[in-house]
């Protein structure tokens, strides 16, 4: 196997091989361009217009891209920037964790579809360099054109305007990703344009600018960046090592340098006195992950660990958390290994599911063919409730991590097996396991089972209709309102808590919590009304129910509703 530093040194003598000429570029598809991109952040903690904490970087380097192939796939890119350079004010330094070489292929319609790494890279490693990717993504069609487009920040409507030689591109509005769990969680767009020349070899410049206002959970926690950039063919040509790794992404090196078998039995052998010789309870699990990243070549080998029950309970369920967090290809293929492998052990099961359901990286391949294989052959647990999970996880892992090729495979797993499956319990752990993922693509589906006979699979599409977060789910559940004796009220009250009731729908809900001969379901609509921001006219309503209430429950969850002054109008 080729090294990287066989290829550094081949890179240099072959540089100037490689034609300066756009026209040869173009030949060849493979071009070279220098970039420049301007970036300032204003951030407080109060009001944006105020003034703010300001930072400026300056990113400047060079840009290769190449045609490469995997697996028989048509539309991969190999990509890599040298000669990387940040500055901000008089300050400037090289920036060596920009120039990791990867792949990305691009759909017909010119869109990133997916990534390739040569070696595990964290979330804020991938994205950084996932950035320099989604430069050249644009449509091309004029007469196909899609409406959404995504990058590592969400996704975004997108207007395109098509003038001779140019493309013009104006992006409308933003969703983030994970908005419901990271610390900012709307993004509006003040400004936005970009001009592209295309070419052959995607384009020939490319220059734009782009505002962006940030808001936080609590709306203390403001950001405004401001970005400007230009792409322009290179001046000269630069001996990039991307021209000298191979055409097919599977030989490229993994590493900077090759492991003998006598480096990996060593390595196993350390890793097994790290893992066995030390309290791990006395270690911060992620502490233990980054030491785990140092035998992540051989972290497969500690499947006789957790197999062969070598660890006392708590120290099984820190090694474990390392590895969630850990969350390299090789973590995730040894927790995926587990979840099969342990058939006889539910608990190892389950917290291998949960161990995954930490990861904010990628779905491996290798991952994502074992988890899909075990949706459609079915998985096999001694606990149901382990069974049930593994759908419900799976979904959850679809959530927390972004949308790519791999992701989308489980996606359509689970919506295949849900459309064969006949058992009542795998259908509501299928239905939830789409809820969890809160894909929108999912809701026909879901919405098809919330007239079901069988309680528990109605019950489940309540739910995953309240994880979606959309408006057409919204209005599917409210109309499960009119039923006067809903036998799934409870569920139903809850998913309609995670929305904010429109007038009609808070008066029903209302009545329900004052007037409902059952007390669960009392409670649930008071519950579902304490988490509505406009509380007007609930709290002089259930005031007076307090004299009624005879569940000692209800009486203190209306009494703390009334003194909650973080969501409601006062009164």
């Amino acid at each position: 196997m080729i090294t990287l530093n066989q290829v550094i040194l081949a890179g240099a003598l072959c540089a100037l091989a490689n034609s300066q000429s756009a026209q040869a570029a173009q030949t060849n598809c493979s071009a070279q361009f220098d970039f420049t991109i301007d970036t300032r952040t204003t951030f407080n903690y109060d009001q944006i217009n105020k003034q703010g904490q300001q930072t400026h970087i300056k990113l400047s380097g060079q840009l290769t891209v190449k045609t490469v192939e995997h697996n028989d796939e048509a539309g991969w890119w190999a990509i890599k920037a040298d000669n990387v350079r940040a500055g901000s004010g008089q300050f400037s330094s090289e920036l060596d964790s920009y120039t990791v070489p990867f792949a990305f292929k691009l759909t017909p319609m010119g869109l990133i579809s997916d990534f390739w790494f040569p070696a595990p890279l964290d979330k804020q490693n991938q994205d950084q360099l996932k950035g320099f990717a989604y430069y050249f993504q644009f449509q091309r069609h004029p007469d196909k054109q899609l409406e959404m487009e995504q990058d590592t920040l969400g996704q975004y409507s997108a207007f395109y305007s098509f003038k001779e030689d140019q493309i013009q591109l104006n992006k409308q509005k933003y969703q983030l990703h994970n908005a419901n769990q990271d610390a900012l969680q709307t993004i509006n767009i003040a400004s936005s344009g970009h001009e592209i020349t295309p070419s052959p070899c995607f384009f020939t410049t490319r220059k734009g600018q782009e505002t962006l206002l940030f808001t936080g959970k609590s709306q203390s926690l403001n950001l405004k960046t401001k970005q400007q950039y230009f792409f322009e063919p290179a001046k000269q040509a630069y001996p990039s090592v991307l021209f000298s790794l191979p055409t097919d992404l599977v030989s490229w090196p993994i590493d900077n340098q090759n492991l003998s078998e006598e480096d990996i039995a060593q390595l196993k052998k350390a890793l097994v006195r790290l893992i066995l010789e030390n309290d791990l309870t006395q270690i911060a699990a992620h502490d233990l992950a980054k030491q785990l990243a140092q035998f992540d070549a051989v972290i497969s080998s500690l499947d006789d660990v957790f197999l062969k029950q070598q660890l006392p309970d708590n120290a099984q369920m820190r090694l474990f958390n390392a590895l969630g967090q850990l969350d390299s290809n090789n973590s995730q293929l040894l927790l995926g290994t587990l979840l099969i492998q342990a058939d006889k052990d539910p608990l190892i099961q389950f917290r291998a599911l949960r161990a995954l359901s930490q990861g904010r990286n990628t779905l491996s391949p290798e991952l994502t063919a074992l988890l899909k294989e075990q949706v459609e052959t079915g998985f096999t647990s001694l606990d149901s409730e382990v069974t049930s999970s593994f759908y419900m996880t799976i979904g959850a892992m679809l959530y927390g991590r972004e949308p790519d090729a791999q992701s989308q495979q489980l996606h359509s797993a689970l919506s295949e097996q849900l459309s064969l499956e006949t058992d009542g319990r795998i259908q509501s752990a299928l239905i939830t396991g789409l809820g969890n993922s809160r894909n929108e693509q999912h809701f026909e589906q879901i919405d098809s089972y919330v007239n079901n006979r069988n309680k528990s699979v109605q019950r489940a599409s309540f739910r995953a209709l309240g994880m979606l977060q959309t408006e057409q789910a919204y209005m599917s559940l409210e109309k499960q309102l009119s039923t006067p004796t809903h036998h799934n009220q409870m569920a139903l009250l809850s998913a309609l808590g995670k929305y904010q009731l429109k007038p009609a729908a808070s008066d029903t809900v209302l009545a329900i919590a004052v007037n409902n001969s059952s007390a669960e379901s009392r409670y649930a609509a008071i519950k579902a009304l304490a988490a509505q921001k406009n509380q007007e006219g609930i709290k002089h309503t259930l005031k007076s129910a307090l004299r009624s209430e005879t569940s000692k429950r209800n009486f203190k969850a209306i009494v703390e509703l009334l003194h909650n002054t973080d969501n409601s109008t006062q009164n």
